[in-house]
C-alpha cells in the first residue's frame, strides 16, 4: 500500500436537510484538499440524518440519486475520493448506506449490516462487504454498530482491504454546555477509538 492522507470530518446532521449538508460537505472537501488529503471520511447518515421520521421520503436511490451526483461532482472538483453517510431507497427498502465516490464519480457502497435498535424500525440491513480499489490503497467501510462485531474487520482483511473507513452517528448530544463536558465527550470518543482498534486488531491477528 502507498502513503495516503485522510481526512475525517465530525459534524452535526440535522433531519432533513440534505442541501445544507452537500453545501457543507463542499466546503469541508475545499479545506481537505487544501491541507494535502487524498481520502475524506464523513460521518454515518449525514446527508438525510439519523433516523428522521420521514425517512423513506428522504431517501435516495444510490447511485442515481441527487446526492451521489452532487458529491461525484464535489470529488472531481477537488480530485478527492469521499466516503458519506445517506438513507438510500431500494424499491420499498431502506438502507443506512455509506457512499465512495472518487474524481472519476461514483465507487460503491457499503449498507450497514447490523442497525442498531434506534433503527430497526427505519432501516433494513445490508448483506455485502465489499473492498474499493481507490489506486493507493483498497477501502473498506464499517458503520458505526457493525464495529461491535470482529467479523466485518476480519471479512474485509482477508478481502484485501488496506484502510477501514469507520462512520459512526449518535441520535443523542454526548456533552451539554458545563465547563469540560465537551472536552469528557472528545476523550470518550478518543477511548473507545482506541479500544475498538485495539481489540479488532487482536481478534483478526
Amino acid at each position: 500500500m502507498n502513503t495516503i492522507r485522510v481526512a475525517a470530518v465530525s459534524m452535526n446532521s440535522p433531519l432533513g436537510e440534505q442541501s445544507r449538508m452537500l453545501d457543507a460537505v463542499d466546503g469541508w472537501c475545499r479545506k481537505a484538499a487544501d491541507a494535502g488529503a487524498e481520502l475524506v471520511l464523513f460521518p454515518e447518515l449525514l446527508l438525510h440524518g439519523h433516523c428522521a421520521p420521514n425517512t423513506w421520503e428522504l431517501a435516495e436511490e444510490v447511485p442515481d440519486g441527487p446526492s451521489v451526483a452532487r458529491l461525484s461532482a464535489i470529488a472531481r472538483e477537488y480530485r478527492l475520493t469521499l466516503s458519506v453517510g445517506l438513507s438510500e431507497k431500494q424499491r420499498d427498502i431502506v438502507y443506512n448506506t455509506q457512499v465512495l465516490v472518487g474524481p472519476d464519480g461514483y465507487i460503491g457502497k457499503q449498507r450497514k449490516l447490523h442497525p442498531s435498535r434506534d433503527e430497526v424500525l427505519y432501516y433494513k440491513g445490508g448483506r455485502e462487504l465489499p473492498v474499493f480499489d481507490i489506486g493507493k490503497c483498497k477501502v473498506g467501510m464499517i458503520i458505526c454498530y457493525d464495529n461491535q462485531f470482529p467479523e466485518p474487520a476480519r471479512i474485509l482483511a482477508l478481502r484485501g482491504a488496506d484502510v477501514l473507513l469507520m462512520p459512526h452517528a449518535a441520535r443523542m448530544r454526548m456533552w451539554d454546555d458545563s465547563p469540560g463536558s465537551a472536552a469528557a465527550a472528545r476523550q470518550y470518543a478518543h477511548e473507545h477509538f482506541q479500544s475498538c482498534y485495539a481489540m479488532r486488531a487482536r481478534e483478526n491477528a
